[in-house]
C-alpha cells in the first residue's frame, strides 16, 4: 500500500462467555458434540416460549467490562435485532443497542517501537449467538446446527484508533489475555469462542475525517485478522489510485488465497429494525453489585507485571513473559514464595520450565510438578546436593510425571560430589594427565582452564560443583 495512505481500523470482537448454559435457556453450552444436541424449545423459538436471562452470564460480562476499564451501567436494555438466516429460528437476535451494558473503556497495547498506545473501547453489549449453517462438499443443501444458537456472548467494539494490522493483532492478543485472566471467557478461537469483524478504511495521511469503510466478517485467528486487514487496505488503495471509490460492504476473507470477496452490501442499523424486547425487562445492576464484582476481580496483568518488577526485581521483559497467563503468573509467584529467591526462580521458570513445556506443546496447567516441587529442586541445588546441570536434566521428567525431586535424585544416583578430598583427587589426576593444557593455563590461556574443568566434570560424572572444581584447579596450579 502507498505510504500516502493511513489505515483506520476498528474491531468488533464477539466473545463467548464462560457459562454452563445458554443466555436465555437451560440448554448446555458445549463444543464438538453432535449437531442439534443442545437445543431446547427456547432455542427453536417454538410458540409460547419466553427467554429467561442467565445471571451468571451477566456477572461474566460485567467482569469483562470492568477489566477493560469500561463504565458499567446500572441499567441496560435488551433489543431485538432482525435479520433472516436459517440458523436464526426467531428471525431476530436478542442483543443490546441504544442502552448497552458498558461504554467508554480502553486497553493499552505495545507498539512496534516499543511504546504503549491506549485504544478506546466504544461499548460492550450482551447478546446471544446464532446457530451455524453447514455446507458439506458436493451437497447442494444447507444443514443447520443450533447447538451454538443462544450461547451467551459479549460484543466488544473498539474505537477506530488502530493504525496497522500489527496493532490490530496486538489489541486482540491483549484482549484475549484479559478475558482469560478474569475468567470471563476461555476465548478459544479454534472453538469459535472469540471471533472478530474488522472495519477497515484508508485515508490520505494527515486527513482527520473517516473514509468509507468495509467490514471483514468472522475472522477466527490472529494471523487471519492481520492478513485480511493488509489485503483490504491494499485493495482499497489500488481502487482509489485507479480513480474508483470504496463501497460500503460486508466482505469475507479466503485465507488460502489471501483474497477478499463481497458477501453483501453493508446494512445500516435501520435495516435491523431494532426495538426493545418486550419479553425482557431492563437489566438493572445496583451500585453494591457492581462494586462486589469489581472487588472480586483479580490483580490485572499490567498491574501484576509492574509489581513483579518492583517487588521481585525482574526485568520488564521477564515480568511481561511471566504474566502471559494468570496460571503462569500464579505458578511462578507460588514457587518464588516457597523458595525465597524470586529472581533465581524466574530464571528457571523462563528458561527451563517454559522450555520443557514448549517442547511438549503444553501450558503450565499441564505440569505435574507443582511450584513447591520446583522450589524443592532448587533447594537441592542451593545445598550442593545436586548440580544445576543434573537438576535441569531431571526437570522435564518432573514436569511430565511429578514426584519428589530429592527421591528422584537418589534413585538416579545424581547426588553431587561434595567431598573435597574426592574432588582434589580427581583434579590431581586430570592435571597429571593433561600437562599440555596445564602449561597453556600457566601461559594465560583461559580456554585451557575450561578444558581442564570439563575433564574433571567428566571424571565425576557431572556430579561436581563447577565453581568448586574451578577453585580447586586454580589453587592446585598456583601451588605448582
Amino acid at each position: 500500500m502507498s505510504r500516502d495512505y493511513e489505515i483506520v481500523i476498528g474491531l468488533e470482537v464477539h466473545v463467548h462467555l464462560r457459562t454452563r448454559s445458554k443466555l436465555f435457556s437451560s440448554a448446555d453450552v458445549s463444543y464438538g458434540d453432535a449437531a442439534n444436541h443442545h437445543v431446547t424449545a427456547v432455542c427453536l423459538a417454538l410458540p409460547g416460549t419466553l427467554p429467561v436471562l442467565n445471571g451468571a452470564a451477566v456477572e461474566l460480562a460485567a467482569r469483562a467490562a470492568l477489566a477493560t476499564h469500561c463504565k458499567l451501567h446500572a441499567l441496560s436494555v435488551f433489543a431485538r435485532k432482525h435479520y433472516f438466516y436459517p440458523d436464526l429460528p426467531k428471525a431476530y437476535q436478542i442483543s443490546q443497542y441504544e442502552e448497552p451494558l458498558a461504554t467508554g473503556g480502553w486497553l493499552e497495547i505495545e507498539t512496534a517501537a516499543g511504546g504503549l498506545r491506549r485504544i478506546g473501547i466504544t461499548r460492550i453489549h450482551m447478546e446471544e449467538d446464532a446457530g451455524k449453517s453447514l455446507h458439506e462438499a458436493g451437497d447442494p443443501e444447507t444443514q443447520v446446527d443450533l447447538n451454538r444458537a443462544g450461547v451467551p456472548l459479549v460484543e466488544i467494539v473498539s474505537e477506530p484508533e488502530l493504525r496497522s494490522a500489527e496493532e490490530a493483532g496486538a489489541y486482540l492478543r491483549k484482549l484475549r489475555q484479559l478475558l482469560r485472566w478474569v475468567e470471563a471467557s476461555d476465548a478459544d478461537m479454534e472453538k469459535g469462542q472469540l471471533r472478530c469483524d474488522a472495519n477497515v478504511s484508508i485515508r490520505p495521511r494527515g486527513e482527520t475525517r473517516l473514509a468509507t469503510r468495509t467490514e471483514i466478517k468472522n475472522l477466527n485467528s490472529f494471523r487471519f485478522v492481520e492478513a485480511a486487514i493488509r489485503a483490504e487496505a491494499a485493495r482499497q488503495a489500488e481502487l482509489l489510485e485507479g480513480g474508483g471509490r470504496v463501497q460500503q460492504a460486508t466482505l469475507g476473507f479466503d485465507p488460502e488465497r489471501s483474497r477478499l470477496f463481497v458477501m453483501r452490501l453493508k446494512e445500516n442499523a435501520d435495516d435491523y429494525r431494532y426495538f426493545p424486547d418486550p419479553d425482557l425487562i431492563p437489566l438493572q445492576l445496583s451500585e453494591d453489585r457492581i462494586e462486589r464484582i469489581r472487588a472480586a476481580l483479580p490483580e490485572l496483568p499490567d498491574e501484576r507485571e509492574q509489581r513483579f518488577q518492583r517487588e521481585h526485581g525482574l526485568s520488564a521483559a521477564d515480568a511481561h513473559t511471566l504474566v502471559a497467563s494468570r496460571a503462569l503468573a500464579d505458578w511462578f509467584e507460588a514457587a518464588a514464595r516457597a523458595h525465597g529467591n524470586p529472581k533465581l526462580v524466574a530464571n528457571w521458570v523462563l528458561r527451563d520450565v517454559l522450555g520443557a513445556l514448549r517442547e511438549r506443546e503444553a501450558e503450565i496447567e499441564a505440569a505435574r510438578l507443582g511450584p513447591e516441587g520446583l522450589a524443592a529442586l532448587l533447594r537441592l541445588v542451593d545445598a550442593g546436593r545436586v548440580t544445576a546441570k543434573s537438576a535441569r536434566s531431571l526437570l522435564p521428567e518432573l514436569l511430565l510425571s511429578g514426584g519428589d525431586p530429592a527421591a528422584l535424585v537418589r534413585e538416579r544416583g545424581l547426588e553431587a560430589v561434595a567431598d573435597d578430598g574426592a574432588l582434589e583427587a580427581a583434579v590431581a589426576q586430570v592435571l597429571a594427565a593433561q600437562g599440555k593444557a596445564v602449561a597453556a593455563v600457566a601461559a594465560g590461556d583461559a580456554k585451557s582452564l575450561n578444558f581442564l574443568m570439563g575433564q574433571v566434570m567428566r571424571s565425576t560424572g557431572g556430579k561436581a560443583d563447577p565453581a568448586r572444581v574451578r577453585e580447586l584447579i586454580q589453587a592446585k596450579l598456583s601451588r605448582g
